[in-house]
């Protein structure tokens, strides 16, 4: 007669049904682990561009642009314009919201030797007034490249950015704080400006404007 192993098996099976439930466990609170060091944790993403620094919020971050750009909210001194003609025979400030890019240009004059730029410019995310909007339609249907518009995207010529500043062919466009803020500003976070604009004749330029002064409120 055989002997009867009916408990040794049984013990075995518990053995091996508590292995298998250690190493669940194990597997459960490394998932859990990682998890909660990718929601608070983690770095957020970041890429140059070109000298000005972007940056991808990570999942516990916000791309809400409502604070930064509550116009109704502002208690912002402005000088209201008539006509907010581009063309410097009006002087004004209006409010946009949008945030600061840049790109190399070629700015020599005709028939010039090359001369690179490093051209900034600021993309126009929302305007405050639809009156400034239409008078950068105009101008720039006339032929006026300082300023362009693409698809509904503006972008505003602010000079250049050398040497840390932001500067046109007749001096500095922006105070140092304001120039921070417009360095940290991304399309998912823009930042609400204050332009100036003055009265002037034509000029020729290298780091070319229509906007005199920018100012991050």
């Amino acid at each position: 007669m055989e002997p009867n192993d009916t408990g040794q098996t049984h013990e075995h099976a518990t053995v091996s049904m508590k292995v298998v439930l250690l190493i669940f466990a194990v597997v459960l609170i490394g998932a859990l682990g990682y998890f909660v060091y990718q929601q608070y944790y983690a770095p957020d993403a970041v890429t140059d561009n070109g000298g000005f620094t972007s940056t991808t919020p990570s999942s516990g971050g916000t791309t809400s642009t409502a604070v930064d750009c509550d116009f109704a909210g502002t208690t912002a001194s402005l000088k209201p314009g008539v006509t907010y003609d581009l063309g410097g025979t009006e002087e004004f400030d209006t409010l946009v919201c949008g945030y600061l890019t840049q790109k190399e240009e070629n700015m020599a004059f005709e028939g010039n030797e090359p001369l690179i730029k490093n051209r900034a410019y600021l993309t126009i995310t929302e305007f405050h007034e639809v009156k400034f909007k239409e008078a950068l339609d105009k101008q720039i249907s006339e032929g006026n490249t300082v300023n362009s518009s693409s698809g509904g995207t503006y972008q505003l010529g602010c000079g250049c950015y050398e040497g840390g500043k932001l500067i046109s062919d007749t001096g500095d466009l922006t105070d140092a704080t304001s120039l921070t803020r417009l360095l940290a500003s991304t399309a998912t976070k823009p930042v609400m400006v204050k332009l100036g604009f003055q009265i002037h004749g034509g000029r020729g330029c290298t780091c070319c404007n229509l906007v005199d002064k920018l100012e991050v409120i």
